[in-house]
């Protein structure tokens, strides 16, 4: 029993609740890696529960941390990759790479004494320094970092000292939006887990030991690891918001529903609330000079109710321009539209973008700004929670998903940093209400885009290309594996894996098949087709990153028929790109049956799908088996799994 009369593990758990966000906070401060920060705060809690119960636990925890901290070895495998989050204010970054730069005694005595709130006492008992000297530290610290803050856009009231000016600075940087691996009874478990592991280890020694005093020879079992399940992966990712799978075929990653996932079919619909209706919301709501005049301001080629009728829905200020949202009613369809300039504007300076999917209790998002740093808004009911994705991650095993990550709201609307790339953004925001999902969809963004100020990447082909590929289709498999992941195209060290011609009725056009590297280690693998008439995602796959470029099979479907344009002979193809050592490939159906044999001659080959293909198999020149591959359908979704916008 501890001190306060609970069982050791129920005690343990409710400090573990209580202190595990603030341990991970100073954690994220000293490492500046959220991965490191959370094995960090694990290994400071499983020896805090090898001495409970403490005198004083939280201190036990914190010593961890500082000496954990200064040891090597503490980062553990990202399964999902974990980027610079562009979410965090710019304005931050200065003040991070100063605080790395600080001697790791340094940075802790500032970060428990700023950050953390403690009394010079409490760091000193933490550091093992008498208070004067871990106070002297503190200040040390804090002298250097002050050089590094800068004020936060994103905040209307900034704070008067110094001082305070610095404890926001870190505490925007130890809660900068990310997901943790664990919840806390992930985390109870996983310290028992690696007490567990202990325990089996010094027993395993012991027998050992017995074993060889009594001159015995026998197996021994392999001591269980203190390291967590690697069978809970999926379990971790989706608790810190991420979805992996395997490697995906298809076009989208995995959905990322959240919390209306597996919802009962007979569970009650979730409320319906006004989204775009009045009274004005945003910086700019209290000046009814320029709300009267964004009301009467012109909506470009769009049909506009009248003056009297338009309701202004946001109006406000950012840092990386000014916004005004009007809605209407024109003969009982609604319509709006977003009025858009530099910040200060006025009204009729702003210029008209239309949002996408526009309804009265759909949520919008709005990017202003970029390519590079941007803001975003979201505007959705009040209440209701908004939670933002950066990017679709793609792990080193191939695994994929998306992190969504809650912002601040006020009233409804959330104004947040983000960043977009030359070709567009990577965002995903999503929208629940009473704990179900609304709203997951990809945001407006009306970019500046006159040309491209550095021009996409020329690939080399890796096997024989069949004729020139249509430079526009490799663009556009460039771009469309790029955006996604948040990248520019040229940071995927990309290659034209092979391309061949499609052979249309209505003239010849180019299938292409792109492979580049996901910032997270995996290769993605996207396979375009195209022509006069533009560029069509027929799917991406995501191999792990260790797999060879060169040893690729890629075996594709891509539908190219349109409703009413259909032509004779046109419709669904089979893509098939093997090793050179392939010399054929057979195309089989449901019961293994050939249905046909394809020379691969050039590195691939593309025809008319056979009816019922369902496998391919690829055969060396002797006819031996080289490699077999299911026939994957079109994909269905865009590669970035953005989501479709409202739900039901």
């Amino acid at each position: 029993m501890a001190d306060d009369g609970l069982p050791d593990d129920v005690g343990f758990a409710r400090f573990v609740t209580d202190h595990r966000p603030g341990l991970l906070r100073t954690a994220l401060l000293l490492t500046g890696d959220r991965a490191t920060a959370e094995e960090l705060v694990q290994r400071a809690l499983t020896r805090t529960r090898r001495a409970w119960p403490a005198p004083d636990p939280l201190t036990t925890a914190r010593r961890a941390l500082v000496t954990g901290a200064g040891r090597r070895g503490v980062g553990s495998e990202q399964v999902i990759e974990e980027l610079p989050d562009p979410l965090a204010p710019a304005v931050d970054e200065e003040l991070a790479r100063a605080l790395r730069e600080l001697p790791l005694r340094t940075r802790a005595a500032t970060v428990f004494r700023v950050a953390d709130g403690l009394d010079p006492a409490a760091v000193g008992a933490v550091l093992g320094v008498p208070a004067a000297a871990a106070d002297a530290a503190a200040a040390e610290g804090a002298e250097r970092l002050r050089p590094a803050v800068r004020p936060d856009p994103y905040r209307r009231a900034q704070p008067a000292t110094e001082e305070q000016r610095l404890h926001d600075g870190l505490a925007r940087l130890s809660g900068a939006p990310g997901g943790w691996r664990l919840d806390a009874a992930q985390a109870v478990a996983d310290v028992g887990h690696r007490r567990t592991g202990l325990r089996r280890r010094v027993l395993a020694a012991a027998t050992v030991a017995a074993v060889l005093l009594a001159g015995a020879v026998g197996a021994l079992t392999r001591p269980a690891s203190d390291r967590p399940d690697p069978g809970a992966e999926h379990a971790a990712a989706a608790s810190a918001g991420a979805e992996p799978s395997g490697g995906t075929s298809s076009g989208a990653g995995p959905s990322g529903a959240g919390p209306s996932a597996g919802a009962p079919a007979d569970e009650p619909s979730v409320r319906t609330a006004p989204v775009l209706t009045g009274p004005a919301r945003g910086s700019l709501a209290d000046d009814p000079a320029f709300l009267a005049a964004v009301q009467r301001a012109d909506w470009g080629g769009l049909a506009a109710p009248p003056v009297a009728d338009r309701t202004v829905v946001f109006a406000g200020d950012t840092p990386s321009g000014r916004a005004a949202l009007v809605v209407g009613t024109v003969d009982e369809d609604f319509r709006g539209t977003w009025l858009i300039g530099p910040t200060g504007a006025s009204a009729d300076a702003l210029v008209p973008q239309f949002p996408r999917g526009l309804g009265r209790s759909r949520p919008v998002a709005l990017l202003l700004g970029g390519p590079g740093a941007a803001s975003l808004v979201v505007v959705t009911a009040p209440g209701d929670t908004i939670e933002v994705s950066d990017r679709l991650r793609v792990g080193p095993r191939g695994t994929v998903g998306r992190g969504y990550t809650p912002v601040e709201a006020v009233e409804g609307v959330a104004v947040v940093p983000a960043t977009t790339t030359e070709d567009g953004p990577a965002l995903s925001v999503r929208v629940t209400r009473e704990g179900r999902l609304v709203h997951r969809s990809a945001v407006d963004w009306p970019g500046d885009r006159p040309g491209r100020s550095t021009p996409l990447p020329e690939l080399d082909p890796v096997r024989p290309v069949d004729g020139e590929p249509d430079a526009r289709v490799v663009a556009a498999a460039l771009v469309g594996l790029a955006v996604p992941l948040g990248v520019e195209p040229a940071e995927l060290q990309p290659e034209l894996l092979w391309s061949g011609t499609l052979p249309q009725s209505r003239g010849p056009g180019t299938v292409a098949v792109v492979v580049g590297r996901s910032p997270g280690g995996a290769l993605v693998v996207t396979t375009w087709v195209g022509g006069v008439g533009g560029a069509l995602a027929c799917g991406t796959a995501t191999p792990p990153g260790p797999t060879p470029v060169a040893s690729l099979t890629v075996v594709r479907t891509c539908t190219v028929e349109r409703p009413g344009r259909a032509q004779p002979g046109d419709g669904s193809w089979l893509v098939v790109t093997a090793p050179p050592a392939a010399a054929a490939a057979l195309v089989l159906g449901p019961t293994d049956r050939v249905l046909a044999q394809l020379p691969l001659t050039g590195g691939g080959t593309v025809v008319a799908l056979p009816e019922g293909a369902r496998t391919v198999r690829t055969v060396d020149a002797a006819g031996q088996l080289l490699a077999q591959a299911p026939v994957a359908p079109m994909a269905s979704e865009p590669f970035g799994d953005f989501g479709s916008g409202p739900q039901g």
